[in-house]
């Protein structure tokens, strides 16, 4: 909520100024469990324009960028050659159901950037930044993540998130309904490589790859890209991963592979900044102003419920 603070406050003093892959990387996810929808309201999900359907998962980093891997980003341009990023997906944000209902919010893609060392034959640097053509109109269900500033320590709870089947080989009919969350503990490379051994696949433990174990509890399974891996630090829900690949599809006790943002940090931080120089202020205005009534919409229902409790226990006491 800090980091959200500094983002509004810096908004605010703006607009007072102004006014004054292979089969193997296509895999979702079993055993996960229903997400509300304000678990996770930096989740974004990548929608084929002509036929809604959804894509692949992303992350919403700040008003104008959103996170996801760059080889779904790659692949999908390939199927469609010839085709801009922009004519053939948009973003859907604020939502956990699978399919979109007619009052829902789209954002156009502007435009994308892969990382600058991006192999999508060895899925290295596997992260790419997809940038809205709108300002992202943040409320209580659209909210943007930070990023884990630091190494992901061995052992930390971790939770991944994504629309998935239970099953190898599925369609989008088989998908969940509702967003499923599934969680891990995040184990060093040097223990993935020892699991991934006996299928002959340690080679593929790169240096910026984070490994997440369920230990027989869950897996990712079939058609997972792009969602955000997260952990609780500081009492805040940090953004520590993006999907990447999937070593054994829907086997429980094989680990799972994402890109690991803190590698990359640097590159994010420079290419997902908000050039203010050209900014629209009453659009982002109006942004904050739509931000700032959530906040105390939310305050003032606080407020009236510990009343309500208040009352409550008193009228019990009296």
């Amino acid at each position: 909520m800090g980091h959200w603070a500094n983002v509004l406050l810096l908004a605010a003093i703006l607009c007072s100024y102004a006014g004054s892959l292979q089969a193997s990387r296509d895999k979702r996810m079993a055993a996960g469990t229903d997400v509300a929808q304000s678990e996770v309201p930096y989740q974004a999900s990548f929608r084929l324009i002509e036929q809604d359907r959804h894509l692949g998962s992303g992350a919403i980093l700040n008003v104008r960028f959103i996170i996801t891997q760059a080889s779904f980003i790659w692949k999908l341009m390939r199927t469609y050659p010839g085709q801009p990023l922009a004519e053939l997906a948009r973003i859907r944000l604020g939502q956990v159901e699978l399919k979109s209902k007619i009052d829902d919010r789209f954002y156009t893609i502007y435009s994308h950037t892969y990382h600058p060392e991006f192999d999508f034959e060895a899925a290295r640097n596997d992260v790419a930044l997809v940038r809205t053509r709108e300002y992202i109109d943040f409320n209580r269900f659209v909210q943007p993540i930070e990023l884990l500033s630091g190494p992901i320590p061995e052992g930390s709870l971790v939770s991944y998130t994504d629309w998935g089947a239970e099953k190898d080989t599925a369609a989008q009919d088989d998908y969940k309904e509702k967003l499923q969350k599934l969680d891990a503990r995040a184990i060093s490379n040097d223990q993935c490589k020892e699991l991934l051994s006996p299928w002959d696949l340690q080679d593929l433990v790169y240096d910026t790859r984070v490994c997440v174990y369920t230990n027989g509890t869950g897996s990712i399974c079939t058609g997972n890209v792009g969602g955000p891996l997260v952990m609780i630090a500081d009492g805040r829900a940090q953004l520590v991963g993006v999907m990447s690949y999937v070593y054994r599809a829907c086997n429980s006790l094989v680990p799972g592979g994402f890109e690991r943002l803190w590698n990359h940090h640097e590159w994010i931080a420079e290419e997902s900044s908000v050039n203010y120089s050209d900014t629209n202020f009453g659009e982002m205005c109006r942004v904050v102003r739509n931000v700032a009534a959530q906040i105390l919409m939310q305050n003032k229902e606080t407020v009236r419920r510990r009343r309500a409790i208040r009352a409550a226990k008193e009228s019990s006491e009296a």
